[in-house]
């Protein structure tokens, strides 16, 4: 049987990438910091093949347990680490509690960083595996009002591709699944400046069946949904200027 290892597997994305796993008969392991929501979902009948704790991705030691505990009910077998976990605060930079802004680095960054980091020697046992992070449309360009989690996703960008190339030698397959806002408890009581434009027209199901469908496909960056496409191809090949202008005006400045 394969086997996923999710973080932030609790809610949202990762809830319905774990139902998705579970439901084309793997082996799931649910790690989220609400160990209540991840015991619950243990005693659904879903997720019979499963198993799960709580944690904390900022903190290593925390990462190390639930790897092992992982690995205990694997026989150290990960085929897929789906790097999902991740917090968001919107608004105007200099109004944001610097706080909040710590959060997004300690978990989007430092904690996406130590996952990756300490599953590496259970991946590379694992013939095949893969190491899928969850990025975002955000690391097109820079979003004004959500600046450090914008800035957070370019760097999982830049470790999806730097890994991609360091990891292959190991027989590992890196890569990034990058959605628009999603449906999620992530977008509420977000500035209605941004909305006007980057509306929400996808559900947490269709990131979950992106996971799928990318690990059978061969690529390293999917950027989800038609508009996204569409931004990236044109800022990719814009000037500097034009791209920032096109920036500005999909987010309302």
């Amino acid at each position: 049987m394969k086997t996923v290892f999710i973080t932030g597997a609790a809610a949202g994305i990762g809830l319905a990438t774990a139902k998705r796993f579970a439901a084309e008969g793997w082996f799931v392991g649910l790690y989220d910091i609400n160990e209540e929501a991840v015991t619950q979902l243990l005693q659904t009948p879903e997720f019979g093949n499963a198993c799960g704790c709580s944690c904390d991705v900022s903190s290593r030691e925390s990462v190390s347990r639930a790897l092992q505990q992982f690995a205990e009910q694997t026989q150290g077998r990960l085929d897929v680490l789906v790097n999902n976990a991740g917090v968001i605060a919107a608004g105007h930079f200099a109004d944001i509690d610097h706080s909040a802004h710590d959060r997004i680095i300690q978990v989007n960054i430092h904690g996406l960083t130590n996952v990756a980091g300490l599953a590496f020697p259970w991946l590379q046992q694992s013939p095949d595996s893969t190491l899928v992070n969850m990025c975002s449309v955000s690391s097109v360009h820079g979003i004004p009002q959500l600046a450090v989690y914008s800035a957070s996703k370019f760097y999982v960008n830049g470790l999806t591709q730097a890994l991609s190339i360091e990891w292959a030698e190991h027989g590992i397959r890196v890569l990034a699944i990058k959605p628009p806002f999603v449906r999620t408890g992530m977008v509420d009581n977000m500035p209605e400046q941004l909305m006007k434009n980057f509306t929400v027209d996808m559900v947490p199901e269709q990131v979950a069946d992106a996971v799928i469908s990318a690990l059978k496909g061969s690529g390293e960056s999917y950027l989800l949904g038609w508009k996204a496409k569409v931004w990236a191809a044109v800022t990719k090949y814009l000037p500097a200027g034009m791209g920032r202008r096109l920036a500005m005006r999909l987010t309302g400045y």
